[in-house]
C-alpha cells in the first residue's frame, strides 16, 4: 500500500525507523511530561531499540508527541483540531469565513464538494496510516525483545494496540472502505487493497479488547496523557455503539462510569476542558513551548474581527432556551453583530501559561453512550437518568417520557449541543444513524448532495500509486 511507509526505501528497516523516532523524541523541547525516561544515545543501532525499557518507552511516547506536533503543521493533521474543524464543517456546525488562497479547499468541506486532490483530506489519510505504521513497528519490536521487563512490555503492547485501533477507527469513519494494516511489511502494504468495513471493525474491537486487558486502571503517566484500561474501554464502548451492539456498549460505558477513576459529579462547564478536569478520560499535551491547545488558538477571536471559524445558525438553533452550554462554550467577537459566533470550549488560546490540554475522551460521552444503548434496549427510565445527568449540568430541566423515539431524538440533540466542534462527533453521528442525507442535503448549495458524500474521497496520489485502491462512490 503506497504511502503507508512514507515511500520508505527497502533498505530502511523497522529498527532504523524507530531510531529516528527516538532521536526526534529526545529533541522535542515542549514535551517535558513525556521525556522523563532518559535521553537516548546519539545513535541507536537496530539491536538496541528494544533492549531497554527506557528506549522502548521513548518509541511509544514519540507517537503521542508527534500527534500533537502534527497539529501545528501547515497541512493539517489526523487528530484534534483538524477533525474538530473539518468534521464540524462537514456536519454544518461551522463555516470557514475568510476569503484567501486556502478558502476554496476549506469551503469544499462546507459545500460537500470535496475533490480527491484536497490536501487536507490527504493529510488525514497519511497521518492515520503513519501512526498505524508506528504502532505496528512497536508491536513487532516488542515481540522480538528479550531484555525488556514483562510489565513494560505489557503496558506498551496495550498502548500500541489502542493507538492502532484509534487510528483505524477514524480512518474507517472518514473514508469508509479502507486498507487494514497490521504489519510493517512495505511489500504487502504498498499494494494492500481496501477491506470490507466489517473486517476493519473486527480488528478495532479485537485490538481494544486486548488493549483493555493489558492496560492497568492506573494511568502510567502524570496526568492522563497515556491511555489506561478505561481509555480503551471508552473507545470500545463507542465502537459498539456505532455497530449497534447495544448490550456491549452499555456494559463498557457502565464500566468506565462506575470505575471510580472519574468523578460522577461532572465538573462545571467552564472547567471541562482544563488540564486537571475530573471528566477527562484521555487528553493530549500541547508540545509547542508555552502553548495551549491548537483548538483554542485557532477558534478563539481577539478583538472584534470576524471569526475564521463561525458557528452556523443550524447549530445555534439546536440549543434550548436556558442552556448554559450556549453561553459558556460559545463566544461572540462583536456584540453589534450577533451572528459572529465561534467555539469557545477552550479558553486559553495562545497564552504562555498552559492551563488546557486537548481532551480526546470525556465522561459525558460515556453517559450518552450508555443512555443510547439503554434506550435501544428499552430501558427508558435508566436512559433518561443518564440524559438528565448531562442536561442538569447544562442548567436544563429533566426529561420525563416513556416514548422511545422521543428519548432517542433527545439523545441525538444532546450529543449535538454537547460535542459540537469536538472530534467530528456530529458528522459521525449523522452517518452512523443514516441521517446525513436527510439533515445535510437541504443545507448543501444547490441541493448538490450525493449519497457517496458521507465519506471523504480517497486521495488522488494514493490511487495513482496503488492500483488496488478504488475511489469512493460519487467522486
Amino acid at each position: 500500500m503506497s504511502n503507508f511507509n512514507y515511500r520508505i526505501k527497502k533498505h530502511l528497516n523497522i529498527q532504523k525507523l524507530l531510531a529516528i523516532i527516538l532521536l526526534f523524541t529526545a529533541c522535542c523541547a515542549g514535551c517535558k511530561k513525556f521525556v522523563k525516561v532518559g535521553a537516548p544515545p546519539t545513535y541507536l543501532t537496530s539491536d538496541l531499540v528494544f533492549t531497554s525499557d527506557k528506549s522502548a518507552l521513548a518509541a511509544m511516547l514519540s507517537i503521542y508527541t508527534n500527534l500533537m506536533a502534527d497539529v501545528n503543521g501547515s497541512n493539517g493533521s489526523f487528530v484534534c483540531f483538524t477533525l474538530s474543524s473539518f468534521g464540524s464543517m462537514s456536519a454544518n456546525e461551522m463555516v470557514w469565513t475568510q476569503n484567501n488562497t486556502t478558502a476554496p479547499i476549506f469551503q469544499q468541506f462546507n459545500d460537500h464538494n470535496l475533490t480527491p486532490d484536497n490536501t487536507y483530506v490527504r493529510a488525514m489519510w497519511l497521518d492515520g496510516y503513519k501512526y498505524i505504521y508506528r504502532s505496528n513497528a512497536i508491536l513487532e519490536g516488542l515481540e522480538t525483545s528479550i531484555n525488556m521487563s514483562d510489565s513494560v512490555k505489557q503496558q506498551l503492547k496495550g498502548e500500541a494496540l489502542f493507538m492502532r485501533a484509534f487510528c483505524h477507527f477514524y480512518l474507517l469513519n472518514l473514508f469508509g472502505k479502507i486498507p487494514v494494516i497490521t504489519s510493517t511489511d512495505y511489500t504487502v502494504n504498498m499494494i494492500k487493497g481496501q477491506s470490507a468495513p466489517e473486517e476493519a471493525w473486527s480488528l478495532i474491537e479485537a485490538d481494544l479488547t486486548v488493549a483493555k486487558s493489558l492496560l492497568k486502571p492506573v494511568y502510567p503517566s502524570a496526568e492522563k496523557l497515556r491511555p489506561n484500561s478505561y481509555t480503551a474501554a471508552a473507545l470500545l464502548a463507542r465502537t459498539y455503539l456505532y455497530r449497534g451492539k447495544w448490550a456491549e456498549a452499555e456494559k463498557e460505558s457502565d464500566a468506565v462510569i462506575q470505575s471510580g477513576s472519574y468523578s460522577t459529579t461532572l465538573p462545571a462547564l467552564a472547567d471541562v476542558f482544563k488540564k486537571e478536569s475530573t471528566e477527562t478520560i484521555w487528553q493530549m499535551q500541547p508540545v509547542a513551548a508555552n502553548s495551549n491547545t491548537v483548538d483554542g488558538s485557532k477558534f478563539l477571536v481577539v478583538g472584534t474581527v470576524r471569526p475564521n471559524y463561525e458557528l452556523t445558525s443550524v447549530l445555534i438553533n439546536a440549543f434550548e432556551n436556558g442552556d448554559k452550554r450556549r453561553t459558556t462554550w460559545i463566544g461572540n467577537s462583536n456584540t453589534a453583530n450577533p451572528t459572529w459566533l465561534y467555539p469557545a470550549k477552550y479558553k486559553a488560546g495562545a497564552t504562555a501559561t498552559v492551563t488546557e490540554y486537548c481532551v480526546v475522551f470525556r465522561l459525558a460521552e460515556q453517559y450518552l453512550i450508555r443512555a443510547e444503548a439503554k434506550a435501544q434496549l428499552n430501558k427508558l427510565s435508566e436512559a433518561l437518568t443518564d440524559i438528565n445527568k448531562i442536561r442538569v449540568r447544562a442548567g436544563l430541566g429533566s426529561l420525563q417520557t416513556q416514548d422511545k423515539n422521543v428519548v432517542l431524538t433527545a439523545i441525538e440533540q444532546e450529543r449535538q449541543v454537547e460535542f459540537f466542534a469536538e472530534w467530528g462527533h456530529r458528522w459521525f453521528d449523522l452517518k452512523r444513524t443514516n441521517r446525513a442525507e436527510a439533515v445535510l442535503k437541504p443545507l448543501t448549495p444547490g441541493n448538490n448532495w450525493k449519497a457517496g458524500y458521507v465519506y471523504y474521497p480517497i486521495p488522488t496520489l494514493e490511487l495513482n500509486a496503488n492500483p488496488q485502491l478504488s475511489q469512493n462512490p460519487d467522486y
